[in-house]
């Protein structure tokens, strides 16, 4: 019966572990996030969180589906956040405000500032940069 409720156990934290891990995304060369985003927005909600790419020290961008990011401005000092192996929210209820905070390995950053990013005409640049020839390596 022990062997049984720890086996549980496992799977149990097997499963919540998988469910709370976001995959960073390798960043984009050369590519300013602000020209895809939008004005300042107060929130977003998410059902899960996809992915984040580290933009600058005092910037991330959170992948909230196929279709849909946000660029978040972090205050400063902010230092492991280009170091960081995971991210969360301080938020509750999968809705971020720039009420709530950004943790970044032993950080936890206060939010700036919440734009939503235009994730069609980003893919689409995206697509055009790699169409051209020698655009994808640099030393060419």
């Amino acid at each position: 019966m022990k062997i049984r409720i720890l086996s549980c156990a496992v799977a149990l934290f097997g499963l919540v572990a998988c469910a709370t891990d976001i995959a960073r995304r390798p960043a984009s060369p050369a590519i300013n996030y602000l020209d895809y985003a939008g004005p300042e927005v107060e929130s977003f909600h998410y059902v899960r969180l996809d992915g984040w790419e580290v933009v600058s020290r005092d910037q991330i961008l959170v992948w909230t589906g196929l279709q849909e990011a946000y660029l978040l401005k972090v205050w400063e000092p902010c230092t492991e956040l280009q170091y960081a192996l995971a991210i969360g929210f301080t938020s509750r209820f999968n809705h971020v405000s720039r009420f709530d905070k950004l943790r970044a390995g032993r950080d936890i950053c206060p939010i700036g500032e919440i734009r939503r990013v235009d994730t069609a005409r980003l893919k689409a640049d995206r697509r055009k940069q790699r169409a051209q020839p020698g655009a994808a390596r640099p030393g060419n």
